[in-house]
C-alpha cells in the first residue's frame, strides 16, 4: 500500500519510465477487468506507442512513487482531419495505487494538457460494470453518450461498455 499519496508525482512519460509503464500495464490488464487488453503487448510495440508523444498524437502522464510507476493515464488524438479536436481516454492504476486520488490526478493532468495542445472532445469507454470508474468520470464532468452492448467479451463472458465524454470548450467545464 503506498502510504503517502501526496508523495507521488504525476509527471509527464518519459524514457525513465517506460519499464515501469510496461509492467504496470501489463499487471492491470492481467486483471482482465479494466483494459481491452488482457496482457501487455509486447515490449517493442509499447515503445511504439509510447514514441507517439513525441508526435502529438499520444498525451501520457504516469503516477511515480519512489521511482515505480503505479498508474498511467493517456490520450490518443484522433489522426482523421475532421476529428483532430478530439481523443480517446485511457487510464489504470496498479491495485495498491487506487482509491487515493491519483486517477484523478492523472486524468485532469493529461485533460489540461490536451486542452493546451487544443483538444476540446475527450471521449472514453469503460465497462459497464466498473461503478467505481464511472463514479470518478462523472465527478469530473464525463458525461453519458452511448452504451455499446456485449462490446467486450472475457473468458466468454460478454460485457457491456459505456461511452463517457467532455467536452472541453463548454462553460464549465475544465
Amino acid at each position: 500500500m503506498i502510504e503517502q499519496p501526496v508523495a507521488v508525482t504525476i509527471v509527464p512519460m518519459a524514457e525513465m519510465h517506460f519499464e515501469g509503464f510496461h509492467a504496470a500495464l501489463d499487471a492491470v490488464a492481467r486483471e482482465r477487468r479494466y483494459l481491452a487488453f488482457l496482457e501487455a503487448p509486447p515490449l517493442e510495440q509499447v515503445r511504439e506507442f509510447v514514441a507517439l508523444t513525441r508526435t502529438g498524437a499520444l498525451i501520457q502522464y504516469v503516477a511515480v512513487d519512489e521511482g515505480r510507476v503505479v498508474g498511467w493515464c493517456d490520450l490518443i488524438r484522433s489522426d482523421r482531419p475532421a476529428m483532430r479536436h478530439g481523443g480517446m481516454l485511457g487510464v489504470g492504476l496498479l491495485r495498491e495505487a487506487r482509491g487515493q486520488g491519483l486517477g484523478a490526478r492523472l486524468i485532469t493532468s493529461v485533460i489540461t494538457a490536451a486542452h493546451a495542445a487544443g483538444v476540446v472532445r475527450v471521449g472514453l469507454h469503460v465497462r459497464a460494470d466498473n461503478a467505481r470508474a464511472i463514479r470518478l468520470y462523472e465527478k469530473l464532468g464525463f458525461q453519458h453518450e452511448g452504451r455499446l452492448r456485449r462490446n467486450i467479451r472475457v473468458d466468454g463472458i460478454a460485457y457491456d461498455s459505456l461511452l463517457m465524454a467532455i467536452l472541453l470548450d463548454e462553460a464549465g467545464s475544465r
